[in-house]
């Protein structure tokens, strides 16, 4: 059953047919609700997999440093927005089921499109470009999913943007600045 307010902000009524035009339903195909639940999850690992392939690979240490940090950034982020402004999945407010386990916590911002975007852009940052393409597109894919299969809101996705680009920068102006001065990327990458 949906719970629309009376008459909800101009971001709520967005968020809310946004992720109703989006969010799988009981006449869905089968096979794309489990595509979604793995996308859901999966790309995560692989992007940890190739971001850290990435590094060793070239051998740069510094951006390592650099992407721990914007990576304890952005959950720094996330910790502080669960603290003092919980939002609802949309399957604890009433908006449909979720079609995958998950628990009613806070939904702003999503954890795991938030780290893959903060290795997309650390990774762009160090001139990692094609690398950075495909942890985009793996970003995007998982945000799609998690949308899909009703654990997040679409706000939510803009909400790990969000938190990925200040986390990233402020990585940068921390740390970042002496690593892209030295970093040398191959024509490898």
């Amino acid at each position: 059953m949906n719970r629309m307010p009376v008459s909800p902000a101009p971001w709520d009524a967005w968020n809310i047919a946004t992720f109703l035009r989006i969010h799988a339903t009981a006449s869905s195909p089968h096979w794309l609700v489990v595509l979604a639940v793995a996308l859901a999850t999966l790309p995560l690992y692989a992007a940890f997999v190739l971001t850290g392939w990435q590094i060793v690979h070239q051998r740069e240490r510094r951006t390592a440093a650099w992407l721990v940090l914007a990576l304890a950034l952005a959950l720094g982020i996330e910790a502080l927005v669960s603290a003092f402004a919980f939002h609802p999945r949309p399957f604890a407010a009433g908006f449909g089921p979720a079609w995958m386990q998950h628990a009613a916590s806070n939904s702003m911002p999503s954890t795991h499109v938030t780290l893959a975007l903060t290795m997309a852009l650390v990774v762009g940052l160090g001139r990692h470009y094609a690398t950075s393409l495909a942890l985009l597109v793996m970003g995007a894919l998982m945000a799609w999913a998690r949308v899909y299969v009703g654990v997040h809101w679409p706000a939510d996705m803009i909400g790990a943007a969000i938190s990925a680009s200040l986390s990233s920068a402020l990585a940068y102006v921390l740390l970042g600045r002496r690593v892209a001065a030295t970093s040398t990327p191959s024509s490898t990458s």
